[in-house]
């Protein structure tokens, strides 16, 4: 049995790749070229240069006609004009925030100017108008600092009034433009007032919070004002909160000072 095939003419014929079929096509068409532009002396390199010198001249009017017609321009100009437009936007909502500021410390002032107003129709001694400068909140002795001092005729033991002429505090250390002011309610801090005719020790409980302990029979009620007679008879506070304990001879006040502490920004000096 013979193993091996044989090769027939058809098979055993060279038969070249399809690739190889372009690669002389294009060998044959390159030679031609150039046989042809050498037997015409350089026409056909002159008619591609001519074709080339066109596809340039085409090209270069293209890119002109774009340019002229201001596309590219008009879009950078509309880019930096957005630009500018929202810079003009942050301005101005940075302006309307600082007026909404300035109304409400205007707001405060005209409060701060009627007490001062009120004090004089009493007879009581005016006073000045000075900003809070550290937040009632930063320490826990009960102290803020306000922006006047001996430079403004501030003493320590002037009083520190509210735009509703309560008592929030005194003045207890003074420097040339700052004060340092101790609350009413500080912790542990005692002040004699009179609550319904009744003489009370109020103690203060930090957080314009404070206490007191009244008699059974005294009539008290939630709302009753806070009086001292040891601030200029000023108000100091107003009874929150009544507990009733059937077993004790006294009942217990809750008292707290109906200002907003926390959004407080100007308060009003007086001397004693």
């Amino acid at each position: 049995m013979n193993l091996f095939r044989r090769n027939d003419g058809h098979h055993g014929s060279w038969a070249p790749r399809p690739g190889r079929h372009r690669i002389i096509l294009a060998t044959v068409i390159v030679c031609a070229l150039v046989l042809v532009d050498s037997l015409s002396g350089g026409g056909i390199r002159s008619i591609a240069r001519a074709g080339g010198s066109l596809v340039w001249r085409w090209g270069i009017s293209i890119e002109g006609a774009i340019y002229g017609s201001g596309f590219f321009r008009t879009r950078r100009a509309l880019l930096a004009e957005n630009s500018a437009l929202t810079e003009q936007v942050a301005q101005f909502q940075e302006r309307a925030a600082a007026y909404r500021v300035l109304q409400d410390e205007n707001a405060a002032l005209r409060e701060i100017l009627r007490v001062s107003e009120i004090s004089r129709g009493k007879g009581k001694d005016s006073g000045i108008t000075a900003p809070i400068i550290s937040s009632f909140r930063a320490s826990p002795y009960g102290t803020f600092q306000i922006g006047a001092g001996t430079s403004d005729s501030v003493s320590p033991g002037n009083l520190v009034l509210s735009a509703e002429d309560f008592v929030i505090g005194r003045i207890e250390v003074v420097d040339a433009h700052a004060s340092l002011v101790k609350e009413i309610f500080a912790p542990n801090t005692l002040t004699d007032a009179v609550l319904h005719g009744v003489g009370v020790a109020v103690l203060g409980q930090g957080g314009g919070n404070a206490r007191a302990d009244v008699p059974r029979q005294a009539d008290v009620a939630v709302g009753d004002p806070v009086i001292s007679a040891t601030l200029g008879s000023r108000a100091i506070g107003i009874v929150g909160n009544v507990s009733e304990d059937s077993g004790n001879a006294y009942r217990r006040v809750q008292i707290y000072l109906p200002v907003n502490l926390s959004v407080l920004k100007f308060v009003y000096i007086v001397k004693q």
